[in-house]
Formats: C-alpha cells, sequence, structure tokens
C-alpha cells in the first residue's frame, strides 16, 4: 500500500493500517493524516504512544502547524496496562476517529522480545469489531514488522527516507 492510498484504506472497511516512516519526522505524517482525515474523511485524528500516555486530538492550528491537545475524558487508572487501556478505550469509544498508536510494533511485531499475545490478541480482536465503525487505527513507527497473525489483517505502506532530489528541492523552496 502506498501512503496516498492510506485515507482510502481507511475509508473503507478495513479498520487497522500500519505505516512504516523510515524517516525521523514522524510528526510529518501525523500532520498529514490530521489535515486530510479532516478535510476528505470529517474524523477527527488521535495520537497515543507509551511515551505520552494519554490520548491526544490532532489539531491544525491557524498557521498550519500541529497541536496535540490531550483528551479529558482519557483517564487510565494507574495500575491498568496502558496498551491494552487505549485498545479498550478505542472499542468502548462513541464517536468516530482515526487513531494513531505510536511505536507499538514492538508488542505485536515479529520475532520480537517484548511480543505479548494479549496484545497481539486485543489488535485481531479489534480488527473484527471496528469493522462496522468509522473508528480507525494507524500504527506508526520505525522498522515494523507485524506478527505472522497480523500481517493478512493489516495493510501496510512504508515512507521511505528522501532522495536527493527532494532534499535539494525541499533546500532550494526553503521548507
Amino acid at each position: 500500500m502506498k501512503l496516498s492510498n492510506l485515507l482510502s484504506t481507511l475509508d473503507s472497511q478495513i479498520p487497522i493500517a500500519a505505516v512504516d516512516v523510515l524517516s525521523p519526522d514522524e510528526a510529518t505524517i501525523i500532520q498529514w493524516l490530521t489535515t486530510e482525515a479532516s478535510s476528505k474523511l470529517s474524523s477527527p485524528v488521535f495520537f497515543w504512544n507509551l511515551g505520552v500516555s494519554t490520548l491526544e486530538q490532532c489539531l491544525i492550528a491557524a498557521d498550519g502547524g500541529l497541536v496535540f491537545k490531550p483528551v479529558a475524558e482519557y483517564k487510565r487508572p494507574p495500575q491498568a496496562d496502558p496498551l491494552l487501556f487505549v485498545f479498550d478505550y478505542i472499542a468502548n469509544f462513541s464517536a468516530d476517529g482515526i487513531f494513531i498508536l505510536g511505536d507499538i510494533h514492538s508488542f505485536i511485531g515479529k520475532n520480537s522480545p517484548s511480543l505479548s499475545w494479549e496484545v497481539v490478541s486485543k489488535v485481531k480482536n479489534l480488527s473484527h469489531r471496528l469493522k462496522p465503525t468509522d473508528k480507525r487505527i494507524v500504527l506508526l513507527g520505525q522498522n515494523i514488522q507485524l506478527h505472522e497473525s497480523l500481517v493478512r489483517l493489516i495493510p501496510y505502506c512504508e515512507i521511505p527516507l528522501p532522495g536527493v532530489e527532494q532534499i535539494l528541492l525541499h533546500k532550494l523552496i526553503g521548507t
């Protein structure tokens, strides 16, 4: 799958997709997805990773920059596993949305030392339960290698490092 097809994938009955970002600038992908999902799918975008430890809504500021606003209703009990809690939160979320989950692939990755069968099962269950809804999940990270049991359920795209031409073009136009 190409990044340009990600929106149509999310707009279809495919509830989970993975985006492997080889460039260190994941924020650019989050910003692009937030802009595109808002205009083309009329859907809010949310971001979560273990480092943030809360769910944040992604918004585009007046100047075009990316802004993260904590979701006040997201209240994880201290004893709850953060990853399992966010999965349950998404499953029970009462509205539509695209949920970007950053860097969880080590828990669902092929041959990963931190592979969690409980997490793999949750992802499989969400894949089936979110189909009839307008809730979608995007797994975002670097060097994603999904476990065999998830490969057929989750379409995958890779954002390569920019080529020399792209870098020179960005320098020329000043971005």
